[in-house]
């Protein structure tokens, strides 16, 4: 679109971000899983993942919108609610929950396309075909028969080059395996993908060792946005550094500052765009101390129910896709646990199975010992093929001082802080909002960072990677002038 882009980044590398460190996978969907009642109806569909999600959030209230829609671009023509209320959805009346229908919609019609768009080669119908397209190597299998009756469960799209398709796995509070995945590091396939695509760009220059201190805003004129202050980790120095499109806040979430927490150390998930937007706001309206809408719902911070739980050891991610493969959760005595908590057992909504693996850890183990009383077990599924699906995993469990072998032992687990479901307050095109709904002009956010009210107090597994391509590609569309700004 001919917008030329700066990068800063607070690292020295450029893939140093938290989405790299993102085990489990991204929502796709799933074409060709049918009803099991002979007709042609897909089990997963756009109003399945919006329900999917809407379940997760904790929301309890009925769906808006239960009529289908098919994949399209999420208009203000198909909007539920008012895109300047300052809620950004609707609060359920019995849990209390906010949440946003329309970013759900949003996510589930858009999500296909941008991943096919931004990550997918043309042997999945994707657009990454050029010297700079990104086309990320995403697990494959084969089809025991490549018929446009096959009913394999949990796979895509059939390629005509060599009958092989995506590999799609299930995760939990998910109605349909839908999840595309690279081993149990999806998150740095990704983004070491799109890095070196965007790194290719000849618009696109990226600056590592840069910290943003401050946002820099035109006081004549109604505090619209121009730049930031940024310190050079190099020099020592701030200087000015300023932006005639806009400035976008994509930091990550908060979870860094938690003592128990699964964000990677360093400079990623410490809250950066939450505290440059209060500065911005604090010092734009001086005269009303106290009253910000720039952020929203901050305490939604969703705890992953299983992080490694190692005395003296930083917590390591367990990813959910470990108990959509069969993972069980045990007691000290062997005994599975999580049925007692939900119908769904291991497949709960984090936020469930979070709580139970917790209220299991305070018990005491059943031979009256002190030791650790939540497990993960993964010990009755093959050795040889645990290793290969989860290769992070069993890397950073083999290479400790005190090696541990998941394919033979149950691994201690603990709930560990993960995700920001609040954010910076955002509308579904990444513009941001504050006090009163006022628009922040040239500040946009997207990803984690953002609170476009998506999650509600907790989020559906696999859900962040996908956020961040399609709210993303809203704002670079809206800075680019391919949508309009209204």
């Amino acid at each position: 679109h001919g917008v030329p882009v700066t990068v800063l980044h607070a690292g020295s590398v450029k893939e140093d971000c938290n989405s790299y460190w993102a085990q489990g996978g991204v929502i796709y969907r799933n074409y060709r899983l049918k009803e099991k009642d002979g007709s042609e109806k897909l089990v997963d569909t756009p109003l399945s993942l919006v329900n999917d999600i809407r379940i997760a959030s904790g929301y309890r209230g009925a769906l808006q919108r239960n009529t289908p829609l098919e994949e399209c671009h999420y208009d203000a023509s198909l909007l539920l609610n008012d895109p300047t209320s300052s809620k950004m959805g609707q609060i359920c009346s019995t849990a209390g929950v906010n949440w946003n229908e329309d970013a759900a919609w949003k996510l589930a019609l858009e999500g296909p396309t941008r991943v096919r768009q931004l990550l997918l080669g043309p042997q999945d119908d994707g657009a990454g075909h050029t010297s700079t397209g990104c086309v990320v190597p995403f697990d494959r299998t084969t089809l025991p028969t490549a018929g446009p009756d096959d009913d394999n469960d949990g796979m895509g799209k059939e390629s005509p080059e060599d009958n092989t398709v995506l590999s799609l796995c299930l995760e939990a509070s998910h109605a349909a395996p839908r999840i595309i995945h690279h081993a149990d590091c999806t998150g740095r396939a990704i983004t070491e993908s799109i890095t070196r695509a965007a790194a290719a760009h000849p618009l696109i220059e990226f600056r590592g060792d840069s910290i943003a201190t401050d946002l820099i805003s035109d006081e004549d004129s109604d505090g619209m946005v121009i730049g930031a202050k940024v310190l050079d980790k190099n020099t020592n120095k701030i200087e000015a550094a300023y932006a005639v499109h806009g400035v976008v806040l994509a930091s990550g979430g908060l979870g860094g500052i938690y003592e128990h927490s699964t964000n990677p150390g360093g400079f990623n998930a410490l809250g950066s765009s939450v505290a440059l937007a209060l500065r911005l706001e604090e010092r734009l309206n001086s005269s009303l101390p106290g009253e910000s809408g720039i952020t929203s719902d901050l305490e939604y911070v969703q705890f992953h129910p299983t992080s490694l739980c190692l005395p003296n050891e930083a917590r390591f991610l367990l990813t959910e896709a470990l108990r959509g493969e069969g993972a069980i959760l045990r007691d000290a005595s062997g005994r599975a646990f999580a049925s007692d908590y939900h119908p769904s057992a291991e497949l709960a909504p984090r936020d469930i199975v979070a709580r139970a693996v917790f209220t299991e850890s305070q018990k005491a183990a059943a031979d009256g010992s002190d030791g650790h009383n939540a497990f993960l077990d993964m010990t009755h599924r093959d050795a040889s093929w645990l290793r290969d699906r989860f290769p992070t995993i069993h890397s950073h469990l083999s290479s400790r001082d005190s090696p541990m072998d998941f394919t033979k032992e149950k691994i201690p687990v603990i709930p560990a802080a993960h995700y920001t479901c609040g954010g910076v307050t955002s509308d579904l095109s990444g513009r941001v909002h504050g006090s009163g709904g006022q628009v922040h002009r040239n500040l946009y956010v997207a990803g984690e960072a953002a609170r476009t009210g998506l999650h509600g107090g907790n989020r559906l597994a696999s859900t962040s990677l996908l956020e961040g391509l399609v709210f993303g590609s809203s704002v670079g569309e809206l800075v680019a002038g391919v949508v309009s700004d209204d």
